[in-house]
């Protein structure tokens, strides 16, 4: 009940009334502004039943001289809102202007959400005009349903019709614990007004708790308690004025004719805004004789905003009434009989000008009384200062909001056409210069059907026709249930967190996070158009997905463009860093996606879309699965229900290095399959001649964040290997190894971007002479190496941070070396035992679409380690530098700064520039630091037979002690991709 002080009288006859507030979340800003006249909305509904009962009032309504109250009709629906009898009555009461209170029962099971959705949008599209009120009547629905159904009405009306107001009701609105159930705080921000019947009224005080902005509306009582009494009508709607009762609906045979003109005596009160004043504030007194009855007898102080006109309302029989009030202005009083239409002037009217105390006295006549102390007033037009802070609106607000925005956006954008530019970027290892695929495409969107026309690919600056590889679709997991998102079962909960500027519009800084956690969902944050509510960028993460795409974290753009002269947010790009499980390692895909040359409500979409799925271009189309290949057969575009399970293709090339007695060929398979025995299961297989290498991975074991897997390596090809010394090679001591390994790691991705991984290492080498090797040096005994160690890994924002250590065991290490004169042994000995550990962090830097520069710091180190175990440089080896041989150049710990730097050419030649620099000792944490460095370049390009050509050179400058070993490597490759 709104009650204005004696302070605020004086306020508004001096400074102006202050509007109350007509909207859920409306604010007032400090302003000057004239009064103006406004719509008056209606105050008394009549109800429809039976159907046409509300006619005959409006009818004679009509016939009345000057009758101005607005009235309302309401239509209690018992069917669908799409039953055509409906449309019909609804129809007639628009062409007689009457506004619809339309009651609408709330769908009885979640299966009919979605039809009862339909026929309710289709309604609002063809009625909903003359639509002012929209009820939801729940009954015996369960609470979260009805929660849900009222969610869903409203964001229906909101999103098309600003001036409807929703309400709750029902007969569960009458049950207390039903109503307090399903009308909670949460569901606030979507209601407007809560629908009881008149004996329900206290309901004001709850809803006061639960609800302040909310209204009441009350219903007409039900058949077997109506009274044909025009006094009842007329009592009853003087007892709303004031209150947080908006409307009041009565039965068709309460107002009657007489009711009717009643009611027309009223224009000014239920016409204009008012408020109650409180008795002491006025210093009220009421006397019958000498009989003080201002506590005992019903009244209402009431007070006119636009005529600043001060009205007593009473009820009472019996003798005059003497009444007392404080009034800041002089006025005439006079009386008004409603249901008689008689006025008269009160008696004995005094004022007492320096106390401003009114004296006056009027008849009771057992019928509701209006005294009016400045009968006749005229509406005042006054300079309104209104001056107050800005309300905050709760989460729950901000994101019905939004969701009454993007149902208005979604009807207003029918489609749209836009260019879509695609680069994907990701580098197995730190030592590869990586591989960007780039894809141009053209995007349609109709609604909720998305589809992609690839209209170019291209591979590291190599750009593919029709004939183009097929590429593997690796993606997270499809969330079917996103934030923001309207669904019966809610999955994300919101937090407010602030406000901030982003791409200069004042947002809403909104966190999210998922409900449960048994979900592959988004956690993020969102930001919120403060004005418009629309969403303008989403940065979101996704963990604990199933392989190869085991977490996700993408960033989402909005721009905002105009349709209709109405503000909308259309996607306009994805910045997306993916972390992939293949081949029991993590590997960091980069993905940016950039929409441009938006068309939207095209009239050419329908013909362009048809052109594209009649063309032989390769199309994408978004399903509830994911993005999927939408394919041509027989002539008509059908979407591939499997999903990439593998990749394949052929290597062939020769690698040219000083540790090698002859050009290395390379010539075999590299395989992939992702859907190795079951969808869990990858294996991944590189056969290239002599050597060989793979891997068998489990993504998941079980419901947990485990993965497992087993590696293999193995090379026929000898490799030799060398001393040096400070005078050069010592001939007489190279070693013939071939090394056969296997291992098996066991990972917990505890974060998105966060990994840790145990390993097992089983190595077996073989140790053999060289053709220089003298007799009387022995070499190490060929022998099995077990090592056990721990890995961590942390990827995010484009940086990857990873460290390692493992403990090493030799199963037999005798001595080695040379022999002295006449003995049997040799006398150098090494521990058998030796550990080594690593950190490196990397960091890919995208300048555009065609350059990349890619940095990489390390540091390699350990504890015992002997002429075998100390790190080189192979081609396989973390610590490659371009320029330097496989096998020979040994230290026991290095500091490594690698950097190169990419351009693609009339996309056709990709150029890769390495500069490497590593600074080398023999023994960990003592000794000289030894500067070498190694420059490369690398060049990709297309080549005949649909292959990719790929010659990499590398040129060092190593310390003076390695100067006969060679110091230029060579590598050039043909790599066929295969369907």
């Amino acid at each position: 009940m709104r009650v204005v002080s004696r302070v605020a009288i004086l306020s508004l006859v001096f400074h102006g009334a202050a509007s109350p507030v007509a909207a859920r979340g409306a604010t007032m800003d400090l302003q000057h502004t004239l009064l103006e006249a406004r719509p008056t909305a209606a105050r008394i509904a009549v109800d429809d039943e039976p159907a046409g009962a509300a006619v005959r009032v409006l009818d004679e309504a009509g016939t009345l001289p000057a009758f101005a109250v607005p009235l309302a009709v309401r239509v209690d629906v018992q069917g669908s809102a799409g039953d055509p009898a409906l449309a019909a009555r609804l129809a007639g009461f628009d062409r007689r202007h009457a506004p619809v209170w339309l009651t609408l029962p709330a769908p009885a099971a979640q299966e009919d959400v979605e039809a009862w959705r339909i026929a309710l949008r289709g309604l609002l599209e063809k009625q909903g005009s003359v639509l002012t009120i929209l009820e939801v009547a729940v009954d015996r629905q369960p609470a979260r349903l009805a929660r849900f159904a009222v969610q869903v009405a409203a964001t229906e009306v909101r999103a098309s019709h600003d001036v409807i107001r929703l309400a709750l009701g029902g007969p569960a609105m009458s049950d207390r614990v039903r109503r307090e159930e399903i009308y909670s705080a949460d569901l606030a921000p979507y209601v407007d007004l809560l629908a009881v019947p008149e004996k329900d009224e206290p309901a004001a005080g709850w809803l006061q708790q639960v609800d302040p902005l909310a209204g009441i509306v009350l219903t007409a009582p039900a058949p077997d308690t109506a009274i044909d009494d025009p006094a009842r009508v007329v009592g009853g709607v003087l007892r709303d004025l004031g209150t947080e009762v908006v409307m009041h609906a009565w039965r068709a045979s309460d107002v009657n004719g007489v009711a009717l003109r009643a009611l027309g005596s009223m224009t000014d009160l239920l016409t204009h805004d008012i408020s109650i004043l409180d008795d002491a504030a006025v210093g009220l007194g009421l006397q019958v004789g000498s009989a003080d009855v201002t506590l005992s007898m019903p009244h209402r102080v009431l007070f006119d905003e636009r005529t600043f006109s001060t009205f007593l309302v009473y009820w009472g029989s019996g003798s005059d009434l003497e009444m007392s009030i404080l009034l800041p202005v002089e006025g005439v009083p006079g009386v008004r009989d409603p249901l008689t239409g008689d006025r008269s002037g009160a008696r004995g009217y005094t004022r007492d000008k320096v106390a401003g105390r009114v004296r006056a006295t009027a008849p009771q006549t057992g019928r509701p009384m209006i005294l009016d102390f400045n009968e006749g007033a005229a509406d005042a037009i006054a300079e309104r200062t209104g001056v107050s802070a800005e309300r905050q609106l709760s989460i729950g607000e901000i994101i019905a909001r939004h969701q009454q925005q993007q149902r208005a956006q979604d009807a207003l954008v029918k489609n749209y056409i836009a260019h879509a530019r695609m680069q994907q970027h990701f580098r197995p290892t730190v030592t590869d210069p990586g591989y960007d695929v780039l894809t141009e495409n053209r995007y349609f969107v109709a609604g909720d059907e998305v589809e992609w026309e690839e209209l170019s690919f291209s591979v590291n600056g190599s750009k593919w026709g029709a004939d183009r590889p097929a590429f593997p679709l690796l993606q997270p997991e499809k969330v079917l249930s996103l934030p923001l998102q309207l669904r019966f079962d809610e999955g994300y909960r919101y937090r407010l967190v602030g406000t901030e500027i982003v791409d200069d519009l004042d947002c809403f800084v909104v966190r999210f996070e998922p409900v449960r956690q048994n979900e592959a969902l988004y956690r993020g944050t969102v930001w919120i158009d403060r004005k418009t509510f629309g969403r303008v960028r989403v940065q979101a993460t996704q963990s604990g997905l199933s392989a190869p795409v085991v977490s996700n974290d993408e960033t989402q753009h909005y721009r905002r463009t105009v349709v209709g002269n109405r503000p909308v947010f259309l996607f306009s790009g994805l910045t997306a860093r993916q972390i992939l499980l293949i081949a029991g390692r993590n590997l960091l895909l980069e993905k940016d996606v950039t929409f441009s040359e938006f068309r939207v409500n095209d009239a050419e979409f329908g013909r362009e879309r048809a052109s594209a799925r009649e063309s032989d271009r390769v199309m994408y189309r978004e399903t509830d699965r994911g993005l999927r290949y939408y394919v041509k057969e027989h002539g008509t575009r059908v979407v591939s229900d499997r999903a990439t399970s593998h990749a394949k293709a052929m290597a062939m090339g020769v690698t040219l290095d000083p540790s090698y007695a002859f050009p290395l060929p390379i010539f075999g398979i590299n395989y992939l399959d992702f859907n190795f025995g079951s969808p869990n299961q990858q294996l991944a297989i590189l056969f290239a001649g002599v050597l060989a290498a793979g891997n068998i991975q489990r993504a998941k074991i079980g419901n947990t964040r485990l993965d497992a897997s087993l590696d293999f390596f193995a090379i026929a090809a000898p490799s030799s290997d060398r001393l040096y010394q400070a005078d050069g090679e010592a001939a007489s001591e190279r070693v013939l190894t071939w090394p056969l390994s296997t291992g098996f790691n066991l990972g917990w991705q505890a974060t998105p971007f966060q990994k840790a991984t145990l390993q097992y290492q089983s190595r077996f080498d073989a140790y053999v002479k060289d053709r220089t090797t003298v007799e009387t040096f022995d070499v190490p005994s060929s022998t099995v190496t077990q090592g056990i160690g721990g890995a961590w890994e942390y990827r995010r924002g484009g940086y990857s941070l990873l460290l390692d250590g493992t403990w090493f065991g030799r199963a037999t290490w005798g001595p080695w070396g040379f022999r002295a004169p006449g003995a049997l042994a040799a006398l150098t000995t090494s521990p058998r035992t030796y550990a080594k550990y690593s950190a490196g962090l990397s960091r890919d830097l995208y300048l555009n679409t065609f350059q990349k520069i890619h940095l990489n710091g390390a540091w390699f180190g350990g504890r015992d380690l002997d002429r075998f175990a100390k790190y080189q440089f192979g081609l396989f080896d973390n610590t490659r530098i371009h320029g330097v041989p496989a096998s020979g150049v040994r230290y026991g710990e290095l500091a490594m700064a690698r950097g190169s730097y990419s351009i693609n050419i009339f996309e056709q030649y990709r150029f890769d520039f390495f500069l490497d620099q590593a600074w080398g000792r023999d023994d960990p944490g003592r000794g000289e630091w030894q500067p070498l460095s190694g420059f490369g370049v690398a060049v990709n390009l297309r080549a005949p037979f649909n292959t990719i050509f790929r010659a990499d050179l590398g040129k060092s400058r190593l310390p003076a002690r390695y100067g006969s070993l060679g110091s230029t490597t060579l590598q050039i490759m043909f790599l066929k991709p295969l369907r």
